[in-house]
């Protein structure tokens, strides 16, 4: 394999792998060397030079390389030797993928590794069924998919050896890439062979194709946040309730371990429950709330609920409001419940004023609607 600068070669940069650490990002170097790995690894073949076997290079064309290659027809080292066989390849233009546009970018989608260091030392069989393997779970954001164009250039000594790449490119597979790293949809349109041999001129055979590449693009952060996150699935189930189904093979309904909820439920439901309605203007002073059912103080809160009405020797928390501001049951109001309504009289001599049809009046408090 060549030298160039899109080759990991230096051993000091060859680490160990660490618990965690996986790719977190697709880049353009990534797209650039999966291409390139391809076409020199298992793409281009093997060359017959006068009974020795050629392998073909792959240089990235930068910009000094590509313009001489291309002023010069060849393409030389340092030292102004032509350097046969060789591929030159060039990245020309990105551009968004519009038949797969990506709408929301917060989108994830999962890849789940099955191994996990952490289940090594464990007996799942002996544990029992409650207990399972922890997988590793990557919640990973989805890419901006692009299109990649590349140009390539290869240069050989024979007709017959530019013929056998022509055939292997044409052979070529949907899918180039590293067989342990990222392939994408590749296609080549044509091929444009040149021969030429002028006189005092080196003999070029040449073969120009493009590369269409079909890839996708995913930052390691975005918005601040990592692209790919890692969490762990649930390794045990621990049930906190518990039904007794024996006693005659009937369902008693008996909870071992019941849930506090249970112990409160009164308390708790009367303290959730906080609904809003607004009546209708009846006769002057007078409003009703039809279709309700007011809910009574539990025992724990009768002596605290102050807002509210009695009636009939129940306690019922329900405040009032005309036309947005609030007033007290027991010095400004009275009314009369009873399963299905609530009927309520103002005091013009408290309020100070009369209600009529053109007023708002809105209750809030512990009341269900009925219908």
């Amino acid at each position: 394999m060549s030298t160039n600068p899109l080759r990991k070669t230096d051993r000091i940069l060859q680490s160990k792998s660490q618990k965690g650490d996986i790719k977190k990002s697709v880049t353009l170097f990534d797209i650039d060397y999966a291409m390139m790995s391809y076409l020199e690894d298992s793409l281009l073949p093997e060359l017959d030079d006068n009974g020795k076997s050629l392998k073909i290079p792959v240089v990235y064309g930068n910009s000094e390389r590509w313009k001489n290659a291309r002023k010069d027809g060849v393409y030389r080292d340092s030292k102004g030797k032509i350097q046969l066989p060789l591929m030159l390849i060039r990245r020309t233009s990105i551009a968004k993928d519009d038949t797969m546009p990506m709408l929301n970018r917060h989108v994830s989608y999962q890849s789940v590794t099955k191994y996990s260091k952490d289940n090594r030392y464990d007996r799942f069989t002996a544990l029992g069924k409650s207990v399972k393997p922890k997988y590793e779970i990557f919640n990973i954001l989805m890419p901006e998919y692009i299109d990649v164009s590349y140009e390539c250039m290869v240069w050989t000594n024979y007709i017959e050896q530019l013929n056998d790449v022509v055939e292997q490119l044409n052979f070529a597979g949907t899918y180039w890439g590293d067989k342990n790293g990222f392939k994408f949809r590749t296609g080549i349109s044509d091929f444009n062979i040149v021969n030429e041999v002028g006189e005092g001129t080196e003999r070029i055979n040449r073969v120009e194709f493009t590369l269409a590449v079909k890839a996708h693009l995913l930052p390691e952060k975005y918005d601040g946040q990592p692209t790919t996150k890692k969490s762990f699935s649930t390794k045990r189930v621990i049930i906190a309730t518990e039904t007794d189904v024996t006693g005659n093979g009937r369902l008693e309904g008996l909870l071992t371990t019941p849930s506090p909820y249970y112990d409160n439920k009164d308390l708790i439901d009367f303290l959730s429950l906080n609904n809003s309605m607004t009546g209708s203007i009846t006769t002057p002073n007078s409003a009703s709330f039809n279709d309700i059912k007011l809910i009574q103080a539990p025992p724990q809160l009768s002596s605290v609920v102050t807002a509210g009405i009695t009636y009939s020797g129940n306690q019922y928390d329900v405040k009032t409001y005309i036309n947005g501001v609030r007033y007290y049951w027991n010095t400004h109001i009275t009314g009369s419940v009873n399963s299905t309504s609530l009927s309520l009289q103002f005091l013009t001599g408290s309020l100070g004023f009369s209600v009529t049809s053109t007023d708002e009046v809105t209750i809030i408090g512990k009341f269900i609607d009925i219908v």
